[in-house]
């Protein structure tokens, strides 16, 4: 015993073990903040603070409680900074635990726990329609709970734990489960997307960019070959952050970001001024809006400038912008044209946005399809590496090895279908939901990585998609239900879609190009000098998801039993809860079917999408994106068309003056941009809680 444990702590004493569990405990820390500063500002300020797939809920703590620390500690005792390995690691923990506070998912998933058994009354005939077939494990069925959960305890009660546990260990399983199968698709996808299409990743191109800015200390630990391996700290962010040298690093690149934050900081002391009435504030916040209309027939173009959105819209292709706002205009031109042929708001119509809308969802289906038709060799190669019968494929560098991937991808999906079974769907409508469920979350994933668009959702649902396709009428009451209740999942389009996981992932690559930069050649992933391990990294960002979701569903549970529910500023049962369950109602006593006219855009949107694809790849001139036909439908997208327009525009103005060497200029000025107001956000929520609580300034609006 006594040799065992000075073996021990010598081993844990490492260099490169105490800064990983520095790193994790740090992450672990950033987590917990997440969780909770992003309930209580969405419930006592009134913020959407994690609603878009890089929210200010992550960058905002991160920025000025872990990178500029470390930017202070570099100055003072480099070798105690943290490294750029660390950082990656603590920004990877971070961006994963922002997946859970508020409507990234703790709003839906509590709305469909707590809802039917508080909201059920003999007008809603809920009763009698589907609690028979309601899975009650999956619910808060103590009604006693329910209330005081929506009104608040009495004086003398206490939070009701016990209730919560049977849905909460329930839903907490299932989800654990679908995020662990797409970390599975990640892992199998992802030297497809990096290394054989090359996606650009603009968000983690941008988080980048930002640790590039924070300091770290020397590695200090050694090579294979012995020799020492610097950190960011050693001259600067070579190789990482996406410009690679061309006029982004350096004295010059330091005073763009110091011209933009200047330039902003002006502007954002100037609106937090004009809350007090002193002056017309710049309209760039949520309540400065307008609505291009050309015809009462027409949908409105909304004028809105989003800087926080524009800020990271810099960084996407310039082909993709000009396909987003080309689209946006085409597809209001063609509903207006419907609406005023009659054909417009027929009643069979099931998406959002219309025959146009289904028109988008099948772009966005046959998108999906032709990338999985074109990563088909490579996805054989990874079956058959994990069945031990090929070896020419390296999963070193992925989060975990291919053979955890592939079976656990199978033994994820045999849970989910049992555990969907279970909660009264059958297999035939499974089959379907699951198949259109992990399409459309590859399908997001896949649009953000290329392009970055950070508020991206979806027109549709799975859950929806699957009753319109197969008609409400021929789908039985228990299947109804269930697929009501995967409200609390199937419309999610952040946590479960893979957009931070493979984020992480890419992030992990591109760690490994820093330091071969640094080193002149590839580090051995698997030695024990790599620095960097997946399974820590994967242990990180899981252990974050789970502290992220312990702090915000623990605190928002305990605020609803304190303050009541229906007494948040943010929506907790009384729209989402009704208009989830009211769903079934309509569903079961409205008799749907999809329409001859919709398999007719369904399948013209097949045709464009065909051709999109075929003049991207086989002509060079090409102009148009596939993909600003597959985000052109969705909600937040249609809202952002002036940021959208506005980012083309300098880019095509900065591009036609300097090139590309300008515009790595111009992305590190909109860097500093960002940093300043993200830090005069902050200040003006301290405004906000010291002088106006009842009446919060929005600043962003999806």
């Amino acid at each position: 015993m006594t040799l065992i444990a000075p073996a021990f702590l010598q081993r844990f004493r490492t260099f490169r073990a105490f800064r990983t569990f520095r790193a994790f405990l740090i992450g672990a820390a950033l987590s917990v903040f997440i969780g909770f500063t992003g309930e209580y500002s969405a419930n006592h300020i009134g913020y959407e603070p994690a609603a878009t797939h890089l929210p200010p809920v992550f960058l905002v703590p991160f920025l000025f409680c872990v990178l500029l620390p470390n930017v202070l500690v570099a100055r003072i005792r480099p070798a105690s900074a943290l490294t750029f390995y660390e950082l990656i690691m603590v920004f990877a923990m971070g961006w994963i635990a922002s997946t859970v506070p508020d409507q990234a998912m703790t709003k839906y998933l509590l709305v469909v726990i707590t809802a039917p058994f508080y909201f059920s009354s003999p007008e809603n005939s809920w009763e009698t329609i589907f609690f028979p077939y309601l899975p009650e494990w999956l619910v808060l069925s103590d009604r006693a709970a329910a209330r005081v959960f929506y009104e608040g305890l009495q004086s003398g009660q206490s939070i009701p734990w016990g209730a919560w546990l049977s849905p909460l260990f329930w839903w907490g399983a299932f989800i654990l489960v679908l995020l662990f199968v797409g970390a599975c698709i990640v892992v199998m996808l992802r030297k497809q997307w990096v290394e054989h299409e090359r996606l650009q990743f603009p968000l983690g191109e941008v988080g980048l960019h930002l640790i590039s800015l924070g300091g770290g200390g020397k590695e200090g630990g050694t090579g294979e070959d012995g020799r020492k391996e610097g950190g960011v700290g050693e001259g600067g962010s070579a190789g990482v952050g996406g410009d690679n040298g061309k006029g982004g690093n350096g004295k010059n690149g330091n005073r763009w970001i110091l011209t933009g934050a200047a330039a902003m900081s002006l502007v954002m002391i100037w609106n937090i001024i004009s809350f007090w009435g002193v002056w017309p504030p710049v309209p760039i916040m949520a309540e400065h809006s307008r609505v291009l209309t050309l015809d009462p027939a027409f949908p409105g173009l909304i004028f809105r400038m989003n800087v926080f959105v524009f800020c990271l819209l810099i960084y996407v292709n310039r082909d993709v912008l000009l396909s987003m706002w080309l689209f946006l205009v085409f597809y209001v031109l063609q509903e207006g044209s419907l609406n005023l042929l009659g054909v417009g708001s027929t009643s069979g119509t099931i998406i959002h946005g219309g025959l146009a809308g289904i028109q988008s969802i099948a772009g966005l289906v046959t998108f999906v399809l032709f990338g999985l038709w074109m990563a088909r060799r490579h996805l054989v190669a990874v079956w058959r590496h994990a069945l031990g019968r090929q070896d020419e494929l390296d999963d070193a560098e992925e989060l975990f090895s291919y053979r955890t991937a592939v079976f656990g991808f199978l033994l994820g999906l045999l849970f989910i279908i049992c555990w969907l079974y279970a909660a009264g769907m059958s297999l035939p409508i499974m089959a379907l939901f699951i198949a259109l469920l992990f399409i459309f979350y590859i399908a997001l994933a896949r649009v953000v990585a290329e392009t970055g668009v950070v508020t991206l959702d979806l027109p549709i649902n799975s859950h929806q998609f699957s009753i319109a396709i197969v008609g409400s009428a021929r789908i039985g009451h228990g299947d109804l239900t269930a697929l009501g209740m995967a409200n609390g999942f199937a419309r999610n389009w952040r946590t479960f879609t893979m957009i931070g996981t493979s984020h992480v992932a890419w992030l992990k690559s591109r760690w490994r190009q820093h330091r071969q930069a640094r080193t002149g050649r590839l580090p051995d992933l698997r030695g024990p000098g790599s620095g960097i391990s997946s399974r820590h990294l994967f242990a990180g960002v899981a252990a974050a998801f789970c502290l992220s979701a312990a702090a915000s569903i623990g605190y928002v549970i305990y605020a609803g039993n304190t303050s009541g529910a229906q007494n948040l500023r943010t929506d907790l049962g009384t729209d989402r809860g009704i208009r989830f369950y009211d769903l079934i109602v309509t569903w079961v006593n409205n008799a749907t079917r999809i329409s001859d006219l919709e398999i007719l855009f369904f399948g013209s949107g097949v045709v464009m999408m065909i051709v999109l694809l075929a003049g991207r790849f086989l002509l060079p001139w090409w102009p148009l994106h596939p993909i600003g036909m597959v985000v052109v439908m969705s909600a937040p997208v249609r809202n952002a068309f002036l940021t959208i327009f506005l980012a083309w525009l300098v880019q095509a103005i900065v591009f036609r003056i300097g090139g590309p060497t300008l515009y790595h200029l111009v992305r590190r000025m909109f860097i500093g941009i960002l940093l300043a107001y993200l830090f005069w956000q902050l200040a003006a929520m301290g405004v906000d809680l010291a002088w106006f609580p009842d009446r919060p300034h929005r600043w962003e609006s999806y």
